[in-house]
């Protein structure tokens, strides 16, 4: 199963999914038991399946944060 994890690349679009999608870096992540939920466990990878089920909140470079449907592989 494919994963995603700290330190790699992913397409992040921001203003909550509206902007176009740009490169950007994963430097932490927390996964939930609930779509949406900002808080988490903290982990270092996450399957693309829990991304697409909108689990994953994700810490990225440039001060930025994202939710998993702003994120798509890169």
């Amino acid at each position: 199963m494919a994963r995603v994890k700290i330190g790699d690349t992913v397409m992040w679009r921001g203003c909550f999914g509206s902007d176009a999608p740009i490169p950007a870096r994963v430097i932490g992540m927390e996964l939930s038991t609930i779509p949406r939920d900002k808080y988490g466990k903290s982990v270092e990878s996450a399957t693309w399946e829990d991304v697409e089920k909108n689990l994953v909140v994700f810490d990225l470079d440039g001060g930025h944060w994202a939710y998993s449907d702003q994120i798509s592989r890169a």
